[in-house]
Order: C-alpha cells, then sequence, then structure tokens
C-alpha cells in the first residue's frame, strides 16, 4: 500500500499505509480535516479528498504490531524500546527522499566547517618546520613559539570538530522526529551544550589512554624481555576488546548530552546502562553505519553526499528506538 504523511496544525502525525488510514479516520484518531500527501501529489490536500480508501478493516485503529507502535498516531514520537535494523533503514531512507536537499546542505557545512577548522593547525605545522626542521632557523624561542600555537589550534579543531560532529548527529535526528532544520546542525554550540560535549569527550579519551597503558605497557615490557614482537602483538588485539565496548555506548551518549540537555555524567551514564542492555545490536548498527556512508567512496566521493546523510539517519534512529523522545521534542 502506498505510504500517506498527515499532518495536523502544522504537526505531523506519522506516515501510514492506505489500510491504517481508513482505520483512523473510522475511529476518530485521524480527521478528515488533516492535511495529508503521498507520492505524485503535487501538494498537501484534506484526507475528506482521498476517494479510494479501503474500507475499515477489523483490525484496531491503532496498530500493535512491534514496528508499528513506534508510530501509534502520535505525533511522531518514540518511546524508548530496543533496535529494529528494518525500521531504522526503511526510516532513514524514507526520511532522506523527502528532505534529501536539506540533508546534503548541511552535509556539506559539515564538511567545510570541519576542514576549515584544520586549516591553521596546518599552517602552524609549517612553522614548526620553518624554526625546527632540516633546513630552520634554529631559534629555540621562534621554535616554542611555533610549538604552542601549533597545540592551540589542535585543541581548537579537535573541540570544534566533536562539537559539529555532534551537531550532525543531532540534525538528523530532528529530520527524523519532525522536519530538517539546518540550525540543529550547530545545537553543539549552544552553552549548555558545548562544554558539556567536551567534558564528555575528555572524559572517552581518558578511559581509552588507561586501557591502552593497562593493555600495551605490560606487552611492550614483555616483548623487549622476550625479544619477541609476540606479546605486543597479543596486547594489542586484547586491547580491542574493552576499546570497541567502552565506544559504543560513547558514541550514543554525544547526541543524548545535546537532545535532553544534559550534563556529560548523566550522558555518559545513561547512555551505559541504555546500550549495554543491547550492546550487540548497536554494535551493528554502527558498523552498517559505517559501510553504508563509505560506500559514496565508490563514486569517487561525491556519493558520500547521499549515502553520509543515509547512515547518519539509520544512526539516529537507533538512537531513538533506544532513548525515545522527549515530550519537549514537538513536531512543528
Amino acid at each position: 500500500m502506498a505510504t500517506i504523511f498527515v499532518n495536523r496544525d502544522r504537526k505531523s502525525l506519522g506516515q501510514f499505509n492506505e489500510q491504517e488510514v481508513s482505520n483512523g479516520l473510522a475511529a476518530g484518531n485521524l480527521l478528515p480535516t488533516d492535511l495529508a500527501w503521498q507520492e505524485g501529489m503535487e501538494a498537501w490536500q484534506p484526507l475528506s479528498t482521498f476517494e479510494n480508501l479501503p474500507p475499515p478493516g477489523a483490525a484496531p485503529a491503532i496498530p500493535t504490531s512491534p514496528l508499528e507502535k513506534f508510530r501509534n498516531f502520535e505525533p511522531n514520537r518514540l518511546k524508548p524500546g530496543r533496535i529494529c535494523f528494518g525500521e531504522c533503514f526503511s526510516k532513514a531512507w524514507g526520511t532522506f527522499s523527502t528532505s534529501w536537499g536539506v540533508s546534503i546542505v548541511a552535509t556539506i557545512l559539515f564538511f567545510v566547517i570541519s576542514f576549515a577548522v584544520q586549516v591553521p593547525m596546518q599552517l602552524s605545522q609549517v612553522l614548526i618546520e620553518k624554526f625546527g626542521g632540516p633546513k630552520g632557523s634554529g631559534d629555540p624561542m621562534m621554535m616554542v613559539a611555533a610549538i604552542g600555537v601549533f597545540a592551540f589550534f589542535y585543541l581548537l579543531a579537535s573541540a570544534v570538530s566533536i562539537i559539529i560532529s555532534t551537531g550532525y548527529i543531532f540534525f538528523f535526528v530532528t529530520s527524523l522526529r519532525t522536519k530538517a532544520n539546518i540550525d540543529a546542525l550547530f545545537a553543539g554550540f549552544r552553552k549548555s551544550a558545548w562544554l558539556q560535549i567536551l567534558l564528555a569527550q575528555l572524559v572517552w579519551v581518558a578511559a581509552l589512554m588507561v586501557v591502552i597503558l593497562v593493555f600495551v605497557v605490560p606487552g611492550a615490557v614483555l616483548t623487549a624481555m622476550m625479544k619477541s614482537e609476540i606479546p605486543v602483538i597479543v596486547s594489542v588485539v586484547l586491547l580491542m576488546i574493552p576499546l570497541t565496548y567502552v565506544s559504543v555506548p560513547i558514541m550514543f551518549a554525544f547526541p543524548l548530552i545535546v537532545d535532553r540537555g544534559i550534563g556529560f555524567r548523566e550522558g555518559l551514564t545513561t547512555a551505559f546502562k541504555t546500550v549495554s542492555a543491547q550492546w550487540f545490536s548497536a554494535l551493528g548498527i554502527l558498523i552498517l553505519v559505517g559501510l553504508v556512508a563509505m560506500s559514496g567512496v565508490i563514486l569517487c566521493c561525491v556519493g558520500m553526499l547521499a549515502t553520509l546523510p543515509i547512515a547518519y539517519l539509520v544512526y539516529a534512529q537507533a538512537y531513538r528506538q533506544m532513548f525515545g523522545d522527549p515530550d519537549s521534542a514537538a513536531v512543528d
């Protein structure tokens, strides 16, 4: 059956098939005055103009199958639950097909900002080579200054990159809930969010450093004592287990901090508790997201303007399925 998108008072009620619309009209959950659109229509029309709907079925107007519970005639709002791979991909494709233009614009802005913050850092590297390289002046004071400039721009680039990356995820979360809004791309720079994002990133880096030291240092010591590379290779392989386990929940903590306006401690704690309950499903989604995003490289990287938004929409829908939507996520 054809998919029909329904709005009421400029608020999305979700997307339904023809039978669901007929059932909804019969039960009063949908109104004849609700505006609707389906593929092939030039403009939104009241549901009363849809004359080819099937008669109401015996099934209840509010669907009860696991997939349909996510819609349930509410304004496109989800409750916390489990990841459904099929729903993630179908919702991602449906959203991208109706908002591909703004999604591509957001992706281009994301690329431009991510590249722009790297330029000063790269230029500062030129200063280090000028004063400290083989052909440099050898001036120690200028060398120290050049290193200081590089360190500043490196930290700045790292901070802006994680903040804009979080905003890029949040852009697709809002696109799935209501409609694409470029302003969401910069949500991470809000006064209440950017510091918490950076603190969460700092905790993540510190945790990774601790794990690396615990596993790699003993391997390196044994390698030096035994004069064999086997211990360090084994330690690196074992290192991947805790690194992967820690990284998966944290990948969902960043959008949670922006989405709920919470602190980094609560964001990390909530992410670990929620994701740990379905860790393998979350890992599977992240792997598939990476494969979909990188598939755009086949078309000389231009294809990433399409594959990256679709991949992040899958990621965002998985986030929504696990954490649900807050009551404040009203649909415009």
